[in-house]
């Protein structure tokens, strides 16, 4: 009796010694009264957790999860934080929404952060070693604009010269968990940064087939996309309907079924957002990949509503803005065909795309057939003024309140830019998914849509 005593005793002291939670506290000031402020939980699934924030701003959260970066995010005024929570530690996370002016009649707002309480440093540490600004986008725009990336040991080198000299800042930081987890992020977003290697480069090189086929393409679902991705960049039949070819692909190469199913889930939610003329031969495809499996709900809703815009359907009404914050409407297009570039100031590859819009406005600009119209989705209009004022960008300049979140991105799913659409001077839909102004064929692709 005494035995079991001792060992439930033991097992409940174990229990109770699990990890405990992280705890944050803090205010949020110049908060609006209907706002959403929300915790962006990316240990493992990515999840929304609403945060309840009392009158005078004040919230308190308990985070039960492995170490990882997580995002407190608020919906009006747009702002938030990142910081570093490992478990047992405590934190005072202070924000403030400063009003800085006003722009084409919305309030313009600054977020200013207190961070106070365990692992100060990290929170420094993550607001200096950003790994898109100092990592990979020096590294991909070097290369983006000519395409003449011609070694891809040069590549990962590069990569990883710059991954190291970050590293070699984590010992000011004094936790090991977050030195040692910064590590593996940074390793595991190098390793993904490969995927922009087809983009960069006209054929790939023996080092790169090499990489390709070392990858455990069966067993690791990060590899497998790394591997479709470069396949299919350089070997995928030309032939064929780019859309079917890689299905084909998948289920020639891959042969773990669960992650040929995650695989084809993600790509055809892809497809079904650009909405191509052949979409409903391309989910027959889809669908063909796992014949007695039930189609996902939220696939087939996406199906349903975009089957109705595919090419010579009507485009969907948006909202935007001149730079004198005079609003327009899509439908003020019509009378010329509209090929509209989404972009943004703070957008590296938008931006490497600049050259080619002035190229592709200077061929077309007298052409009574067409416009081209650029659409910001920045969220300071001061940015975009001076940009649009700085490169001299002749063809019409708008933007759209509210981001992501603003009806045009919200109509046509778009989650990445840049991202090119295609109007008829009827304004019907030629293409939700336009070739790129620097894609040698564009002027081409774009005469025959307007044949």
């Amino acid at each position: 009796m005494k035995q079991i005593l001792l060992a439930t005793l033991v097992l409940l002291a174990a229990v109770s010694c699990g990890p405990k939670p992280a705890v944050f506290t803090g205010k949020i000031m110049g908060l609006k009264p209907e706002s959403k402020v929300m915790l962006y939980d990316i240990a493992g699934r990515t999840q929304e957790i609403p945060i309840e924030v009392d009158a005078e701003g004040n919230y308190s959260i308990e985070i039960k999860a492995d170490p990882c970066t997580r995002y407190i995010i608020c919906d009006d005024p747009k702002g938030g934080v990142k910081f570093f929570v490992e478990p047992g530690m405590k934190a005072n996370i202070d924000l403030e929404f400063k009003s800085v002016g006003n722009e084409g009649g919305e309030e313009v707002y600054d977020t200013v952060v207190n961070y106070t309480g365990d692992n100060k440093d990290a929170y420094d540490f993550l607001t200096e070693g950003e790994f898109y600004q100092n990592i990979q986008n020096p590294v991909v725009m070097a290369h983006y604009d000519t395409k003449d990336l011609t070694s891809f040991d040069d590549f990962c080198k590069d990569l990883q010269v710059r991954k190291d000299s970050l590293v070699a800042l984590l010992p000011k930081v004094q936790s090991p968990v977050f030195r040692e987890w910064m590590k593996n992020d940074y390793e595991a977003k190098v390793k993904n940064a490969y995927n922009w290697y087809p983009m960069l480069a006209q054929e790939p090189d023996e080092a790169y087939e090499t990489f390709l086929e070392s990858l455990d393409r069966n067993g690791n679902r990060q590899d497998a996309e790394l591997y479709m991705e470069g396949y299919c960049s350089f070997w995928m039949p030309k032939d064929k309907d780019r859309y079917i070819a890689w299905f084909d692909v998948l289920k020639e190469k891959i042969t773990n079924k669960e992650i040929v199913r995650q695989l084809a889930d993600e790509r055809i939610d892809g497809v079904i957002r650009r909405a191509p003329a052949n979409l409903a031969e391309v989910f027959e495809v889809y669908k063909a990949i796992e014949p007695d499996r039930v189609v996902p709900e939220k696939i087939q809703e996406q199906y349903d509503h975009y089957i109705t815009m595919i090419p010579g359907a009507q485009a969907v009404e948006f909202d935007f803005y001149d730079v004198d914050g005079i609003k327009y409407t899509l439908s003020a297009l019509r009378g010329k065909a509209a090929y509209i570039d989404c972009w943004a100031t703070w957008c590296g590859p938008c931006r490497a795309e600049t050259p080619y819009m002035i190229k592709l406005y200077e061929h077309y600009k007298n052409d009574p057939r067409i416009q081209l119209v650029s659409v910001s989705l920045d969220k300071k209009e001061k940015n975009w003024k001076a940009v649009v004022a700085e490169e001299k960008l002749a063809w019409p300049q708008y933007i759209v309140h509210d981001e992501f979140e603003s009806a045009l991105c919200r109509n046509y799913d778009i989650e990445g830019i840049p991202r090119f659409l295609f109007i008829d001077a009827q304004g019907c839909i030629l293409s939700l998914d336009a070739k790129r102004p620097s894609d040698p064929d564009i002027i081409a692709w774009i005469e025959n849509l307007l044949k």
